[in-house]
């Protein structure tokens, strides 16, 4: 399922991804592991480790489908002996449409070569299954200088 969450203000504490939270989604209540996104200026979705303050991001979780725009509520879940409980964050269910969900890698390396238009860089990898997993990876740098 995937909903629309904006984290409220002054939470007790940051919700992270794959924390568990007490979530209620319309008549239903239960316990899941989300993992917050956001779209980035490309179209994908990058996956946070944390909500941002005051900015809606997305949350994927397993639960039973619930209608579009139905209110969700998460809290974070309780022990037996606490009867207090605080809101962290509220949103709406999307339409369950397959996003997919990309993680940030960062890799570091050191230039062997540099051309005009393009460098060759040395010790990214430290097997060939790594390299196998990246070939044809689209690359940009902190400054924004993209590459593959």
């Amino acid at each position: 399922m995937q909903a629309e969450l904006k984290q409220r203000s002054r939470p007790t504490k940051s919700l992270k991804t794959n924390n568990p939270i007490m979530v209620s989604v319309g008549w239903r209540r239960y316990q899941t592991t989300p993992i917050y996104a956001r779209e980035d200026r490309h179209g994908m979705y990058r996956m946070l480790e944390h909500t941002p303050e005051d900015v809606p991001c997305l949350a994927v979780f397993w639960g039973p489908l619930a209608p579009p725009n139905t209110r969700v509520v998460a809290v974070q879940s309780l022990a037996d002996h606490e009867s207090a409980f605080r809101i962290l964050a509220t949103g709406v269910v999307l339409n369950n449409h397959a996003a997919k969900i990309v993680k940030k890698s960062k890799r570091i390396g050191t230039p062997c070569k540099i051309f005009n238009d393009f460098a060759l860089t040395n010790d990214m990898f430290t097997s060939d299954d790594e390299i196998d997993q990246f070939k044809d990876a689209k690359i940009e740098t902190e400054s924004g200088i993209g590459g593959s």
